[in-house]
Order: structure tokens, then sequence, then C-alpha cells
């Protein structure tokens, strides 16, 4: 059997601020990839549903449905059909797993480390960077066990209302390709340690739609990241799909129909004149796609369900912390806005859409409310809980109180809980219909507290015993100080 040698072109580039590595994939492996397996009609008046997959080897891994199919602005049905661990290739595990360790544990170059993954992809462009991902469905849910079923994702649309075409922005959100059976809590631990002792961890993540990027390596650090309140980053491997046109009114200006300016992935836009006339004419040629060489197979896997032997679940504790994680709207919100002022905020809180005659954010105002408290709670948490609690407390706005206040409750902190402990003691009539908010976050937030400190006496009775300390009690310093003691003792061990 004859096997083709694939061919990549590597160029390193950098538009704006945006560092990346520029790919063309040309006769490849073809094993790593998207494609249409259902929906694929060609009357431009047909409307149904479109489906498409993330496929690995002969499994269809992820299910992405767009409920219509002449709408790029709406939001994709997501469920998870199989893992790249099912895939019946030893070499394609191998190279999936060792992308992360070479690039962030041991200091490889982008370019060597993704060479083998390359080599494994369709046919196409791609653009490739290092970027800080959030382990969560970008709806305060723990990504690894949020896609069992399918169900509409908010932020897969393939292109976004809020921050419109031309934004650039990281598709950080992840999709697992890995069943949450897999998870264990030892292969946690020994991430975390290696956080510990000051080595990084890192993912390989294949771009999917909108903010969504499926991670193909990375489960149990990503886990780790999160438990150890570090950022979590991957190498994005982004599809270049999408060209962008000039206006209507800058073609009129020279009397022509709009040209294509520029090629686009959510992380970057890079303008025709930056781009190798050979790496243009690739796109041009393969943007359509090609049906992988297990297509009938995949179109066969492509709508059963994930199966798992046993449900395993997520630590309380993960998918608490999981729930503090910037979601969608925050994300969305934070690229939509630039800046906002406190005497911005100011004439938002007194009904005004306008300071200084200029439009604030949006002429609904609240729109205005929302996209404010959604940008302050992704760039300033003091200042969102400021603005929330002034807009609370403000008989005018009342229409605004019951998204406020979920927004809040959504948020596990002393202040909040300190907040509407006041307010539930005022015995206002304006929040009667808030009541049963503020008392089921106020014994949530009190669960917590009590659940970490049996927690931390856990903790401690384990080191007493293991280092032979009897009694006394320890503080949070002097605890971490053990803890970090015990863990070089095992390594040194």
């Amino acid at each position: 059997m004859r096997i083709t040698m694939s061919l990549i072109n590597t160029y390193h580039m950098t538009v704006g601020s945006r560092e990346f590595l520029l790919v063309d994939v040309s006769k490849s492996h073809d094993v790593i990839g998207t494609t249409v397996v259902s929906g694929a009609s060609m009357n431009p008046m047909e409307h149904s549903p479109v489906t498409e997959i993330l496929y690995c080897g002969k499994e269809a891994v992820i299910n992405m449905t767009r409920p219509a199919k002449g709408n790029e602005f709406s939001d994709k049905l997501v469920n998870q059909i199989s893992t790249t661990t099912a895939v019946n290739d030893e070499n394609i595990k191998t190279i999936l797993s060792s992308v992360g360790d070479s690039y962030f544990t041991y200091q490889q170059s982008m370019t060597k480390a993704l060479h083998p993954f390359l080599e494994l992809l369709s046919e196409g462009i791609y653009v490739c960077h290092d970027s800080k991902m959030i382990p969560s469905n970008g709806g305060g849910e723990f990504f690894w066990s949020a896609y069992m079923h399918r169900r509409e994702v908010p932020g897969t649309a393939a292109h976004n209302r809020t921050m419109g075409r031309d934004s650039n922005f990281i598709p950080c959100f992840l999709i697992p390709t890995t069943s949450p059976v897999e998870f264990t809590e030892a292969k946690v631990r020994a991430q975390r340690e290696k956080i510990a002792a000051g080595k990084k961890v890192g993912g390989l993540a294949f771009h999917m739609s909108g903010m969504f990027s499926a991670l193909l390596d990375g489960h149990h650090s990503a886990t780790a990241c999160l438990l150890s309140d570090t950022e979590f980053r991957c190498i994005i491997v982004e599809p270049m799909r999408d060209m962008l046109y000039e206006t209507p009114e800058q073609a009129a200006a020279y009397g022509r129909e709009p040209r294509i300016i520029a090629l686009s992935c959510p992380y970057v836009k890079i303008p025709i004149g930056q781009i190798p006339p050979s790496m243009l004419e690739s796109f041009l040629l393969r943007r359509s796609g090609v049906k992988p060489r297990n297509f009938s197979e995949l179109r066969r896997k492509a709508f059963k369900t994930l199966r798992t032997v046993t449900r395993k679940p997520i630590p309380r504790e993960i998918l608490l912390k999981a729930e503090l994680l910037p979601d969608v709207s925050a994300i969305e919100s934070a690229h939509a806005v630039t800046e906002l002022t406190d005497e911005q905020l100011g004439a938002l809180l007194a009904g005004e859409i306008k300071y200084d005659d200029k439009i604030i954010i949006s002429q609904n105002y609240y729109n205005s409310i929302i996209t404010a408290c959604n940008y302050l709670q992704y760039e300033d948490f003091d200042r969102f809980f400021n603005f929330a609690c002034a807009i609370v407390e403000n008989p005018d706005l009342t229409a605004t109180h019951k998204y406020i206040i979920e927004r809040l409750c959504g948020l596990n902190n002393k202040k909040i809980h300190d907040f509407f402990v006041s307010v539930k003691e005022k015995d206002d009539p304006l929040y009667k219909d808030h009541i049963p908010s503020f008392e089921t976050y106020i014994r949530s937030y009190q669960k917590h507290l009590s659940d970490n400190l049996k927690d931390k006496n856990n903790r401690a009775q384990k080191l007493n015993q293991a280092m032979g300390i009897i009694g006394g009690e320890f503080s949070d310093s002097s605890l971490a100080q053990m803890e970090a003691i015990a863990r070089s003792s095992r390594g040194r061990g």
C-alpha cells in the first residue's frame, strides 16, 4: 500500500498585535477534520437543518446541528457522540497526547510540537495560536460533563450578532472529546503536582464554531488548572473558512462589485495582501471542503448517543469553580465594549443611554444595562458589584432587577452574600418577588463556608497523621506550608 506524504507549509505571521502560525496542509492523511453529514442540499431556498461532525479516524466525535440552514447567526445544537480514545489507532492517540506536553512542558517550538498533528488534518488553511481557554460550556457548567445530551449552546453560531463579523476573539469555550467516565482524580492530582512544581501544562484544541473549540487533549490538565486557580492554555488550531468583503459603499467608490479584502477566522482577519499567493490559491480551491475517505461510516455513526458504562460524578468542588467562570454573554460584551468610564456608568444609573452626547452602549436601555454588567463582571469584579448593587437599590430600575439578581446569584462571593442579607432584612415590598432567590443564595453560601471548613479540618487531620504532629490548630498559611512540605516529601520519596 502506497502512503502519501503530507505536505505542510508554515508561515509565522503578525497581524496587528496578533501573532500566530499560518499553515497550509495538502496531500494530507485526512484523519481529523469536520464534514457536513446532513442538510447539504444545493437548493438555496432549502432551510433544513445542517449537521456537521468533528471526526477523528473512523470515529464521529462531536455533532453540531444548525437548526436554520440559511441563518449564520443561529446557535447550534451540540452533543458528544464518541471519544478520541475510541479511535482504534495508537499512533493517532500518541500524537494527540504528545502535542501539549511537547509545547507547554518541554518548551518545544509550536511548529515542531504541532507538525505530527498537522499531518493528520484534512487539507486546508489553518491558523494556530497559543491562547487562554475557559473550561466551561459558556453557561456556568463544567465542560467535561455538559454535552451528554444534544441541546442548543449559546455562542456556537457561525457569526455573532453582538460582536459582528469583523471582531477578533479567542474561541475559548471547550467541548470535550473524552468521555466523563475517563475522569480520574489521580490524573488530576498528578497534573496539579506538576503545576505546584512550577511546570506548565496545557492542551490541544480544534475550533468548531463561534466561541467553541473541541479539546482534543488536556482534559485532566484543564481540570487541574481550574482547581489550582491557574489559567489553562491550549494550542488552538482554527480552520480558515471565511472571507471578508468590502462594504457596498467601498466597492461603489471604485465602480465595482465588492471584493474579498481578508480571510477570516475568529482569532484573526488576515488582509489579502499579507497572504502568500500559493496559500491564497490553496484556500480558494479547497474552501468548499472534501469528504473524508471514511465518509459513509462516519455518517452512519453521526447521530448515535455517547454510551457510557457507568456515570462518574464530577466532584462538587470542580462544578462550583466552573460556575464562577465567565460565560458567553460576558465574553461577548467584553469584545463589544471597549471602555466604560465611571461617568458613563453614572449616566446609565440615571436612566440615560447617552453621555457627552454619544451613545454609551446601545439605543436600547435594557440591553445597555445587561451589556454593562457583563462587561464589568469580566473586566473588574469590584466595579461590577458596585454597579449591580446600585441598580438593585434603585426603585426606578425594577425592570432590570430580575436579570441583575440572577447574575449576582451565579457568583459565590461574601460581598454578594452580605448584600443579599442586608436587602432581605429591609423587608421592602420592592423586593418581595426576589426574597426566595436571596434565601436560596444565603443558604447555599453558608453551606459552602461549612463545607470549606470541614475540608480544611480534614486536610489538617490528614497532615497531622502523616507528619506526626499531635494537637494544635493551624492557620491557612501554616496549613499551606505543611501541604507544600508534604508534596516535596512525596517528590523525594
